[in-house]
């Protein structure tokens, strides 16, 4: 076994995925560490940020850029040097890289391109919210940042509202209380959840309790909208649903998740059709119970 295979350093011709702290620089692994010292290129979001991390650990090897906003055009010269045979480390600005961060496209040319890609693990906002919030439950799902508006928000608050995991969401500070609002709206305002500020750094808070007080406490100027936010929400509580050992108490259950979504703003056909498909469910038969008290909506296609 080699010493890379075994968690030493860098590995010729690879690219390495460098997860980098989120807050704490002690969060750092020593194998991260290794491979940054020995890489002979180092490709970050942004330069600017990752230099005093970099410094912390003496590393002065060359580093490139890669804005998720020019990705495409600088992954041709990344590529050639990996085949090269240089051993090249991608970072991001704090956590793992690709996770609502660039660097997607650089990884996929290195896998068409037969390059070995070797993940070096490490901090992550997404887990550590999900382990410290206790609310997201054995299966969850990540959503990364939440469309700013319009009918992809409300599709995806819909989705959120008819899902029984737990769901993750990133949100910027000055966006935190519309979204906390918005998903107690759409989820129910007793659904259970948690707000992450800071994770592992100085500040660090984590608030539990209903979106609905969450919400509140948000619109109050009880949560400090200053920094970085990992939004939980909970688990659905199944035994607050129609019992599903009762022939119809998954499609009564469904029907509430149709109305949720509905309220959001998506159209009651596609809640209909998505939630049927979610669920596993006779679309024909959940069309005709969500009609059943449904104000008319203008002409609406079941198919």
């Amino acid at each position: 076994m080699t010493d890379a295979l075994r968690g030493g350093g860098a590995t010729p011709g690879a690219l390495h995925i460098v997860s980098t702290p989120i807050g704490n620089l002690a969060d750092l692994s020593p194998r991260a560490a290794a491979v940054l010292r020995e890489v002979g290129l180092i490709v970050a979001e942004d330069t600017r940020v990752s230099r005093p991390l970099l410094a912390s650990i003496g590393v002065q090897t060359e580093v490139t850029a890669l804005p998720g906003f020019d990705e495409s055009d600088r992954v041709a010269p990344i590529i050639a040097r990996l085949q090269a045979g240089t051993a090249v480390a991608l970072i991001s600005d704090a956590g793992t890289p690709l996770v609502s961060d660039p660097g997607g496209t650089l990884v996929s040319a290195a896998v068409a391109a037969g390059i070995r890609v070797i993940p070096i693990p490490g901090a992550s906002a997404l887990l550590a919210a999900v382990v410290a919030a206790g609310v997201t439950g054995p299966r969850w799902s990540f959503e990364g940042f939440l469309p700013r508006s319009g009918g992809d928000r409300a599709k995806v608050l819909g989705s959120i509202a008819a899902d029984e995991r737990g769901t993750v969401i990133y949100e910027s500070g000055p966006r935190v209380a519309a979204t906390l609002g918005d998903l107690a709206r759409v989820c129910g305002e007793e659904r259970p959840g948690a707000v992450c500020r800071e994770l592992t750094k100085l500040h660090e808070e984590i608030r539990r309790g209903t979106l609905g007080a969450l919400a509140a406490a948000a619109s109050e100027g009880e949560i400090d909208p200053r920094g970085e936010f990992v939004i939980v929400v909970g688990a659905q509580e199944i035994a607050s649903l129609p019992a599903f050992d009762d022939p119809e108490g998954p499609y009564l259950a469904a029907r509430a998740l149709v109305e949720r979504a509905v309220t959001a703003g998506e159209s009651r056909s596609a809640a209909i059709r998505r939630i049927a498909m979610l669920w596993g469910l006779e679309r024909r038969r959940l069309w005709n119970l969500a009609h059943e008290d449904a104000a008319p909506e203008g002409v609406d296609d079941e198919r």
